[in-house]
């Protein structure tokens, strides 16, 4: 069992780091189809840099 956290995708400009779009799930099966919708979403963006976060969350906060 994995423990509860909090799975986001973010795309930011390479540039200068401006956050473009970002979304995130507390279901770890759901994180690969997130993480490939914004792969194909920014995929002709050179610019563009997905940055990826795990987050756990409190053991209370989970119940």
């Amino acid at each position: 069992m994995t423990a509860p956290a909090l799975y986001g995708v973010a795309a930011r400009r390479a540039a200068d780091g401006e956050l473009l779009a970002c979304e995130s799930t507390s279901d770890p099966e759901d994180f690969p189809e997130l993480l490939k919708r914004y792969a194909a979403r920014y995929a002709d963006r050179p610019d563009v840099l997905l940055d990826l976060d795990t987050t756990p969350l409190a053991a209370s906060a989970a119940h």
